[in-house]
């Protein structure tokens, strides 16, 4: 037996050298045993000082358009980034622990701001059910949802729900995004947001115009005020 249980670590020991798990930001070096990431990725993370900072590249992107208790983003997306990598890998490639992880970081930023007051609930930026069924989960939702667990406020996916299947925004301009995004989201319990502190949640910003159709629907519907969260945001 002893025997056997030596050959069964020599064969799994080869077959980790044969096939790492591999760190899901560069998808190269091998991660290591605490996170998701690999060593260097962890520390080349572009993290944002959004937290820290009244006006940041979040408020920029809804200045004058979403009337924001606060914003922020965790990262700084730039194309063809680490960060664009790790958010192809949460959307496209089955991976929701990463936004698991994300959402736990981003708690952890939250709690430490004087700039965000807590909020009542948490709502995702929500994609059509055909979306979800292709991919099996909206990402917004899973990274919304540990974050509210980390601060131990309830996050709520079937509130605010998408209606229309637009076409992807990839490519579009902002004019063009406002416009394919238009009437696709509904408020279905306007009860359950009534003057309450919304944090909507997303993966992404890149113009806006899709957190802003959302967060001005549920201002509509009675909301009482809005702060914004997202995994990452391009500079405006």
């Amino acid at each position: 037996m002893l025997i056997l249980k030596k050959i069964g670590n020599v064969f799994e020991l080869i077959f980790k050298v044969l096939f790492p798990d591999l760190c899901l930001a560069c998808s190269m070096r091998p991660k290591s045993k605490t996170t998701i990431f690999c060593s260097h990725c962890l520390t080349s993370l572009p993290l944002t000082d959004h937290f820290e900072v009244k006006m940041n590249t979040v408020k920029m992107h809804l200045a004058g358009r979403v009337p924001l208790h606060h914003g922020a983003a965790l990262l700084t997306f730039r194309k063809e980034g680490i960060v664009q990598h790790i958010l192809h890998q949460l959307k496209y490639k089955n991976r929701p622990v990463i936004g698991k992880v994300m959402g736990k970081m981003a708690a952890s930023k939250l709690e430490q701001s004087v700039l965000f007051e807590k909020p009542d609930i948490v709502i995702p930026v929500p994609i059509h059910p055909n979306k979800i069924k292709k991919r099996g989960y909206n990402q917004s939702t899973v990274f919304g949802h540990s974050l509210g667990k980390a601060i131990h406020v309830p996050c709520d996916d079937t509130i605010l729900i998408k209606i229309i299947e637009n076409p992807s925004q990839t490519g579009k301009s902002r004019t063009e995004r406002v416009d394919n995004v238009a009437g696709g989201f509904k408020v279905v319990r306007t009860s359950a947001i009534l003057n309450k502190h919304i944090l909507v949640v997303d993966d992404v910003i890149t113009t806006g115009a899709t957190i802003e159709a959302c967060c001005n629907i549920l201002l509509d519907a009675g909301a009482g005020k809005i702060s914004v969260l997202c995994i990452a945001a391009a500079e405006s």
